[in-house]
């Protein structure tokens, strides 16, 4: 599924912009509005990228068919390679009822203006190892071999993508490189969940799964903002020798994100909140960060538990896979 990290990102940058004020009080309602908004369109884009198997593949096709009919084809275009275009899982895709239906209906198709994405992909891939090889690979265990190739494809042809990149943000404001590395990583697993033969109108599993990561930020966001004074004020008083506004106003967002997290989830355990929060530094505050969100928000936590404020469940864990 999608993991909860890209969710904690999510809050996180929501209460940046949100954080309350003296000056201005919380618009609750408008920062609820603008979460519902970013995680629809970060479904929208784990359908649309996995959608682009298919596009790519109909490119392929086409490829071939052009080639065919040439006047005077050459001896590889008259005994085309088809491997790629009738990979088991690509045509799973192809037929999967509730991806072409959120497609659809969420204007996520691969059409005109996406054309020359579809093609750069393609030129791109064709000249990779890994397409030669599975190409030219005579293994006769044909479904292990396509579920590795596919997966490979949206591990190598996305990241680090100028073409994608660009036409990602012109289709959105709301699809950026955070969004997009966790989105292929949850494709990824959702390839694993694929059987050969399945039901056309089988749900993608990593999609369905991810509603409770969704419920999980949407606590959080709303605890963090509800008490962000209350737990910057107590954040303080584990800071030495620093006033408030000489802090990284993103160290702080951390902190009471963390926090808020602890009080709020009884399930989760308080290394994997700490853990969290800390890596969420390293990315997104200054190189020495980490170390200081560590610091004050384990002495937060733990005065937290001795004055009652944060109740663990007895050996809670947050499930495998999940932070």
């Amino acid at each position: 599924m999608i993991s909860r990290r890209l969710f904690r990102i999510k809050t996180l940058k929501l209460l940046f912009s949100h954080a309350p004020s003296d000056a201005e009080p919380i618009d609750m309602k408008q920062v609820e509005k603008e979460f519902q908004v970013s995680i629809k369109r970060l479904y929208d884009l784990f359908h649309f990228i996995l959608s682009s198997a298919v596009s790519v593949a109909d490119y392929a096709e086409e490829r071939i068919s052009i080639g065919l009919q040439k006047h005077l084809p050459t001896y590889a275009e008259m005994r085309p390679n088809r491997k790629f275009v009738e990979n088991v899982f690509i045509d799973l895709l192809r037929r999967n009822r509730p991806l072409a239906h959120y497609c659809k209906q969420n204007s996520l198709l691969w059409k005109r203006d996406t054309t020359s994405t579809i093609r750069d992909i393609y030129s791109t891939m064709i000249e990779r190892e890994y397409y030669k090889a599975y190409m030219s690979d005579p293994e006769k265990d044909a479904l292990n071999r396509d579920r590795v190739f596919l997966k490979r494809f949206f591990m190598y042809e996305f990241e680090d993508n100028e073409s994608l990149e660009a036409m990602l943000e012109e289709r959105s404001k709301w699809w950026g490189s955070d969004d997009l590395g966790y989105v292929l990583g949850a494709i990824i697993r959702t390839l694993d969940d694929f059987q050969p033969g399945q039901s056309d109108d089988t749900p993608l599993l990593q999609a369905v799964r991810s509603r409770a990561n969704k419920e999980f930020a949407a606590r959080l966001l709303r605890h963090s903002l509800m008490h962000y004074t209350e737990y910057r004020n107590r954040a303080m008083l584990f800071v030495k020798n620093w006033e408030v506004d000489r802090l990284a106003t993103m160290d702080v967002m951390l902190i009471v994100q963390g926090f808020a997290e602890a009080v709020e989830f009884p399930e989760i355990s308080v290394k994997i909140t700490i853990n969290e929060h800390v890596e969420l530094a390293k990315y997104y505050s200054t190189p020495n960060s980490h170390v200081f969100v560590n610091g004050v928000l384990d002495r937060m936590v733990k005065q937290g538990i001795a004055d009652g404020l944060i109740v663990k469940k007895a050996l809670a864990q947050e499930p495998a896979g999940t932070h």
